[in-house]
């Protein structure tokens, strides 16, 4: 009886090729994704904090975005759009602030990642 090499198991060069092509794409979506959530996720802290801070429950909302800009700035945001914070006083039931705004950031090519971020946080009245 000749001698009859088993065939070759596991994955091969393209195998290979194609999982670290998958691995890398998901490490660019979370190098561009990640630090925008934490953006986020500061702003939510922001807002948290002015609704507890008693000194600013019954202020202006001249004096609450103030606050809030003044805070961002500490927090080092700075790419936060203006137009994404709104304050809201129509229903009587004291302050509302907002923050709706999106970020689009480029992939590869003409490939966009677009996060959409949205909280309201209710300030209590005295």
């Amino acid at each position: 009886m000749g001698y009859r090499p088993k065939r070759q198991q596991g994955i091969g060069i393209t195998g290979w090729m194609f999982i670290i092509a998958v691995a890398l794409f998901f490490a660019l979506l979370g190098m561009k994704m990640v630090p925008k959530y934490l953006q986020y996720y500061s702003i939510v802290q922001i807002m948290e904090s002015i609704a507890q801070d008693p000194t600013l429950a019954e202020a202006t909302t001249r004096d609450l975005k103030k606050a809030f800009y003044r805070r961002i700035n500490i927090n080092g945001v700075y790419d936060f759009p203006k137009k994404g914070f709104t304050i809201d006083r129509s229903r009587g039931e004291g302050a509302v602030m907002r923050v709706d705004y999106e970020v689009r950031e480029p992939m590869v090519g003409n490939v966009d990642v677009v996060m959409h971020f949205r909280k309201e946080v209710r300030l209590p009245r005295k």
